[in-house]
C-alpha cells in the first residue's frame, strides 16, 4: 500500500504544467489530441501550452505561456499588446503568427483557407522559398517563423522591414507564388503532385519551380545562360500569372545582351509556346482574379483584391527589373507596380490542426532572431 502511494505520488499528473522536452513529447501529443474537437475557450493551461509548443511550433515562448496564460479563454481574451506582454514577444512577426492562429481557433469554421495552417514555417523556409529561386531569404523566413497563414496576408512593408526583401521583382515573385497557393487552396499535396507530373514534360508551367524553369531553358539550347536564373525569383507562377511577362523580361533575367537578337527571338518563340496555353487554361471564374490583364511589367499590374482582418492596405511596388537582376533594362520595362489589397479574414466549431514532429520541434532555435517592433 505504501509503495503504491509513493508510486502514485511520483507519477506525473495529467494536468501538471511542464515545458516541452523529449521525454514528455508523447504526453504533449495526447494533450493535443484531447484538444482536437474542443473549442479553445474550454482548454486548460496545459492544453494551451501543448498547442503553442507543438501545433504552431513556438516552444521558445512556452515558459512565459505557462506562467501567464492559465486557460484558452484567457488566451482568446488577450489584445495584441497584452499578448506580446504575456508571452514576452518582441518580434512583431511572431506576435502576428500567434494572433492569426488564435483567431482561426476562435472561429475556425469560417477560415477561408483551412489548409494554410499545414504549411509550417520549416517547410516554407526550406522548401517553398528555395523553389521560388529566392534561397537568399531562407533565414529571414525561418527566423520570423512565417507560415501559411502569414503568407496569405503578407504585405510589401513586412517583406521589406522584417524579411529583408527590398528588390521589387523579388517582392512580386513572392506575391505571385502566394497567389498560386490561393488558387490551390493552400493544399501542399496538390502543389507537390502537379509539380511532379510536370517534371519530365513541358506541361503545367504555372506550378514550375525556379529549378524547373532553369531545366526548361537548358532544353531550348540556352544552357550558357540558364544558371543566371538562380536566385532570380523567376518561377512558373510569375511567368504565367503576369500576362505581360515576356521574352525581353526573361532575356534580361538570363543576361542575354540586347545585341543577341537571334537568341532573343528564339527565346520569344519558345516562351510563347510554353506560356500561352497555360494562360488560356487559367480559370476565369476563380474566386480571386488574376493579375491585371491591361498591365505591363514596364507600367503596372494589379493583384487580386483581398480584404483581411478589417483593414485594407494597398501594396504598391515601384521598382525596376534592372535593380532586381543587377543590370539596366529597356526603358519600357523600367517600372513594376503591384497593387494588392490584403484579404478580409473572417476568422467557429474547433479546427482540425496538425501537430509537428518531434524532430521538427527540437530543430527550432530556442531563442530565434528577434526583430524590434
Amino acid at each position: 500500500m505504501i509503495v503504491r502511494r509513493l508510486n502514485s505520488f511520483n507519477s506525473p499528473s495529467p494536468s501538471r504544467i511542464t515545458l516541452l522536452n523529449p521525454e514528455n513529447y508523447q504526453d504533449k501529443l495526447k494533450l493535443v489530441e484531447q484538444s482536437r474537437g474542443c473549442h479553445m475557450s474550454t482548454w486548460k493551461a496545459n492544453q494551451v501550452l501543448a498547442w503553442l509548443e507543438i501545433v504552431i511550433n513556438m516552444p521558445m515562448y512556452g515558459k512565459t505561456c505557462a506562467e501567464n496564460v492559465k486557460s484558452g479563454k484567457v488566451l482568446l481574451g488577450l489584445s495584441d499588446s497584452e499578448l506580446g506582454s504575456a508571452l514576452c514577444i518582441t518580434n512583431p512577426m511572431h506576435r502576428k503568427k500567434i494572433r492569426l492562429a488564435i483567431e482561426e481557433q476562435r472561429n475556425p469554421g469560417d477560415a477561408k483557407y483551412p489548409k494554410s495552417c499545414r504549411l509550417d514555417h520549416t517547410w516554407i523556409a526550406h522548401r517553398w522559398i528555395p523553389d521560388l529561386g529566392l534561397s537568399q531569404y531562407k533565414c529571414e523566413f525561418e527566423n520570423n517563423l512565417v507560415d501559411g497563414r502569414m503568407l496569405n496576408i503578407l504585405s510589401k512593408k513586412e517583406m521589406e522591414k522584417h524579411l529583408n526583401i527590398h528588390r521589387k521583382f523579388h517582392q512580386a515573385s513572392v506575391l505571385h507564388a502566394v497567389e498560386l497557393l490561393r488558387r490551390l487552396n493552400f493544399d501542399k499535396e496538390v502543389l507537390i503532385e502537379r509539380r511532379s507530373k510536370s517534371e519530365d514534360g513541358d506541361t503545367d508551367p504555372l506550378v514550375w519551380t525556379n529549378e524547373r524553369v532553369i531545366k526548361w531553358v537548358q532544353s531550348i539550347d540556352l544552357e550558357e545562360y540558364a544558371e543566371n536564373l538562380k536566385d532570380s525569383g523567376v518561377h512558373g507562377a510569375i511567368l504565367v500569372l503576369e500576362p505581360q511577362f515576356n521574352a525581353d523580361t526573361l532575356a534580361t533575367a538570363l543576361g542575354i545582351p540586347p545585341s543577341k537578337s537571334y537568341i532573343r527571338r528564339h527565346l520569344k518563340t519558345e516562351l510563347e509556346s510554353l506560356v500561352k496555353p497555360a494562360r488560356d487554361n487559367l480559370t476565369l471564374n476563380n474566386s480571386f482574379s488574376t493579375m491585371g490583364r491591361n498591365s505591363t511589367l514596364g507600367r503596372s499590374f494589379r493583384g487580386p483584391n483581398l480584404d483581411t482582418s478589417g483593414s485594407k492596405n494597398r501594396i504598391s511596388f515601384r521598382g525596376s527589373l534592372g535593380r532586381a537582376f543587377g543590370r539596366k533594362v529597356k526603358e519600357d520595362l523600367n517600372k513594376l507596380t503591384i497593387d494588392v489589397e490584403t484579404p478580409k479574414r473572417k476568422i467557429s466549431a474547433p479546427s482540425d490542426f496538425k501537430h509537428n514532429t518531434l524532430q521538427s520541434v527540437f530543430e527550432q532555435e530556442v531563442t530565434p532572431k528577434q526583430n524590434s517592433s
